[in-house]
């Protein structure tokens, strides 16, 4: 039953590319503020508790996101070192 839209110009597959992109956009808007919307009608506890818990998980997952990052960062600054070193002995050469 899906037909393929045939656009007699460019302009118009544009125009109807850009309404199916602002609706997409309303719609998930709208979906976040409903969400948002019940989540704080059915919240089980306190709007501050709920807030330093929320920051307390922010914090936690931003610290094992260094931790997970931290030897992969030193890795890859180890190989651009190397190469850089690389590249300077080809380029005195």
């Amino acid at each position: 039953m899906t037909e393929e839209r045939i656009y007699y110009s460019h302009d118009a597959e544009t125009h109807a590319l850009h309404v199916a992109q602002r609706s997409m956009v309303l719609f998930l808007v709208g979906g976040l503020a409903m969400g948002a919307a019940a989540a704080l009608l059915f919240a089980p506890s306190s709007g501050k508790k709920t807030r330093n818990e929320l920051g307390q998980a922010v914090e936690e997952g931003l610290n094992n996101g260094r931790e997970a990052l931290g030897p992969a960062v030193k890795q890859l600054e180890k190989e651009l070192a190397d190469l850089r070193k690389s590249i300077e002995e080809r380029a005195g050469k």
